[in-house]
């Protein structure tokens, strides 16, 4: 009987996983590796591994004889080396589709909550502070510029699935949408009614930058304190997309010289995230836990395709996403059964 193990769960039994690997007749065993040497121990004998965070490094795959797939639990593959992998006849599967709406609303919830200043009007409601003094003119003392939107420009770092849905919900406030993305095209722009620019015009030009890139060796610190220094005084940052992309220190540093005027921050560098971070300390930041993914029916269904993703290949049919396509040179998959 083939066999997958989740190597990483907090939880002892997954029961929507368990029922669709049941059904396909695989084996599905829980544990919880901290160690290449626990890990060896718990999953040597799989076919497949799913996971949410483990690293998995070259010298991880020499141990592990068997292994046909791993299946991360959501859309960003940092944690695997996907050369190693590929070396390794491994496939590796993601969940391009998951949480896209959740992320987009999230990354728009955060920039809203800069502009309408939400967090910083919370917080003084209940301590019981005046009202602001709009009238006598120190509003933006008290809160930094606050736009219409209106006219504004939002900026999107990266024009993936997440970041197209941002520049939909950007249109109807009237915001005119660029994007710096040298991968896509501009079919993909146009039909979006967005402009593609250089990273340093972007920076320059935008009132909102919205970071979506995926975290990878080319994109850590693409946005660092040259790249902030860049930005139009007064901008707000919105980072959803993985922690590390932007420099939390020259991003820190920015915001308490007042160039940047807020951020609204969701992934950190490291994580979790805790109250002593500097960032989360400072009062024209609005922070997350890292939480944009969620929402009921995200959960389930990342899930869901999890198990189907590993089923798959271990059943020898092609996946619906696979992270190293190069690596599908190298086996031998049947046409998706999907």
């Amino acid at each position: 009987m083939p066999k997958v193990v989740n190597v990483d769960s907090s939880l002892e039994h997954l029961p929507i996983e368990a029922k669709i690997f049941a059904d396909d007749g695989i084996e599905f065993t829980v544990g919880r590796a901290r160690s290449n040497e626990e890990l060896a121990a718990l999953a040597g004998d799989a076919d497949g591994i799913v996971t949410l965070g483990y690293r998995f490094t070259r010298e991880t795959f020499t141990m592990l004889p068997k292994l046909k797939v791993i299946v991360r639990y959501g859309i960003g593959v940092d944690n695997i080396d996907l050369e190693a992998a590929t070396d390794a006849d491994v496939v590796c599967c993601h969940i391009a589709d998951y949480c896209v709406d959740e992320v987009a609303n999230h990354a728009f919830a955060l920039l809203l909550a800069c502009n309408r200043k939400v967090s910083q009007l919370d917080r003084r409601l209940r301590n019981g502070q005046p009202n602001p003094s709009v009238f006598s003119g120190n509003t933006t003392d008290d809160f930094g510029p606050i736009g219409r939107l209106r006219g504004e420009t939002i900026g999107l770092v990266a024009l993936g699935n997440i970041a197209q849905g941002v520049a939909q919900r950007a249109k109807p406030f009237g915001l005119r949408v660029i994007a710096y993305d040298p991968f896509v095209g501009p079919a993909v722009a146009d039909r979006l009614g967005v402009e593609l620019v250089p990273l340093d015009q972007l920076l320059a030009q935008s009132d909102y930058i919205s970071v979506h890139a995926p975290k990878s060796p080319a994109t850590v610190g693409l946005i660092g304190a040259s790249e902030i220094a860049m930005c139009k005084p007064g901008a707000y940052m919105v980072l959803t997309s993985r922690g590390g992309v932007v420099d939390e220190a020259a991003l820190y540093d920015a915001l308490v010289s007042c160039h940047l005027a807020g951020a609204g921050v969701d992934v950190w560098d490291p994580e979790p995230a805790n109250a002593d971070k500097p960032l989360i300390q400072l009062e024209n930041v609005v922070g997350t836990p890292h939480f944009a993914f969620y929402s009921d029916a995200s959960l389930v269904q990342l899930r869901e395709r999890v198990a189907e993703s590993a089923a798959d290949v271990v059943l020898g049919y092609t996946p619906r996403w696979v992270a190293n396509e190069q690596v599908l040179s190298k086996v031998s998959l049947a046409p998706s059964r999907r």
